[in-house]
């Protein structure tokens, strides 16, 4: 039996290491973390937004980079650095934000997305783990029919791929979800996309790994780093550690962008992929708070119900190629949520019980990239940005060999 080995256990790494057992191999899931998901997947923003796969670049963001560069903008915050790696970025997002690529990006993601849900469908059918999944449809909320007026086409692209959208009033939307009565500002329209879903990503990735091991014999390892890609000529052979034996493999998957520096110098190229923070917290779910997903598009903020809970995600911190917890960020983003809905998130309601920060790797056309490598053997699976949960069986399925 073949052997294959698969950096980083977050929905990417899980996703692939579900596809290559499929495909009967024996398979090695390899983490510096001590359990799957730990990371960028951890306490992410939950939504399994297929329908809303858009790329972050896009003209309507290039109208508020200067907003976003003056600090203006409490969503976003792009601190300039002088580092080749990030103006390469930088350079080619600006590229990326012209409407004809914003489209292009936009429904190329899209088609993973709807992919990677029919996916997680013939999964659950075999697999029937539990994770809070849950298809409660969604809502993007706009603060202004010229806001709405604006992704009119790519709407109408969106429903040619078979997406189902419909564009709602605020009166319709509110008999779907009532607790948008308790949202105080104007909303002109609402998108809603009925098949969109929500779960717990970290809960995901635990199950399958369970059940990968005892149906399949997956393999894993943790808190384990590694140091080398092995390879012979051409064709990589396996991965060193630092403190244990190496292991050998006839392919190697990476999926994590913090792993990037292994790879052979022809797989990276300036500018990439670059971290982007973001913050979620997640609270007990009031009793009259949303059932159906929620984007705000005027804060940039996501609600997402999971259970008994809710989750709340948002910002995006561009810049620090190293991250760390930023109370006053984490402030923004609870002051935002509170003033887009005050009666769940009042003092009253008390503190959240759980708090997140990660990076999330993004290229700048937002489409991963998954390909083979320079080596023989070698498959890349990297680069999801906030997309990673939405897009994983999808995006997974093209590297399995």
């Amino acid at each position: 039996m073949k052997k294959a080995i698969v950096i980083g256990a977050g929905v990417a790494g899980v996703a692939s290491a579900y596809m290559l057992c499929k495909a009967g191999f024996a398979v090695t899931l390899l983490d510096e973390k001590p359990a799957p998901a730990m990371g960028s997947s951890h306490q992410n923003g939950a939504q399994l937004s297929y329908a809303y796969c858009d790329a972050l670049a896009s003209p309507s963001l290039l109208a508020q980079l200067p907003g976003i560069l003056l600090k203006r903008d409490p969503a976003y915050r792009c601190t300039l650095q002088a580092d080749p790696d990030f103006l390469a970025w930088g350079l080619r997002f600006l590229i990326n934000s012209t409407s004809a690529r914003f489209s292009n990006n936009t429904l190329t993601l899209s088609r993973i997305a709807l992919r990677s849900h029919a996916l997680l469908l013939e999964l659950l059918e075999k697999h029937p783990i539990e994770f809070d999944y849950e298809i409660n449809g969604k809502m993007l909320l706009y603060p202004t029919l010229e806001s709405c007026q604006k992704h009119a086409k790519i709407l109408e692209q969106k429903r040619q791929q078979g997406f189902q959208l419909s564009v709602l009033t605020r009166e319709e939307a509110t008999v779907i979800e009532p607790a948008l009565a308790h949202y105080p500002d104007p909303i002109a329209s609402v998108v809603y996309s009925p098949g969109d879903a929500a779960g717990r990503p970290d809960v995901f990735c635990q199950k399958l790994v369970e059940s990968l091991q005892h149906e399949y014999g997956l393999k894993t390892q943790f808190n384990q780093k590694v140091q080398r890609i092995n390879h012979t000529k051409d064709r990589a052979t396996g991965v060193s550690f630092r403190d244990s034996a190496p292991l050998e493999c006839d392919t190697l998957v990476i999926t994590t962008g913090q792993s990037c520096d292994l790879l052979p110098s022809k797989d990276r190229s300036l500018g990439d992929m670059w971290p982007v923070q973001g913050y979620s917290f997640t609270a007990d779910a009031h009793p009259q708070a949303m059932q159906t997903s929620i984007t705000d598009v005027k804060r940039k903020l996501v609600f997402a119900p999971l259970g008994k809970e809710l989750r709340v995600a948002g910002l995006a911190d561009i810049g620090q190629h190293r991250f760390q917890f930023m109370s006053h960020r984490f402030e923004t983003l609870m002051q935002t949520a509170q003033a887009a809905f005050p009666h769940f998130f009042g003092e009253d309601q008390g503190p959240p019980k759980r708090v997140w920060s990660g990076a999330r790797y993004v290229t700048p056309s937002s489409q991963p990239i998954i390909r083979r490598g320079s080596l023989a053997g070698l498959y890349l699976n990297l680069g999801h940005g906030t997309l990673g949960w939405t897009l994983s069986l999808g995006a997974a399925e093209q590297v399995a060999p």
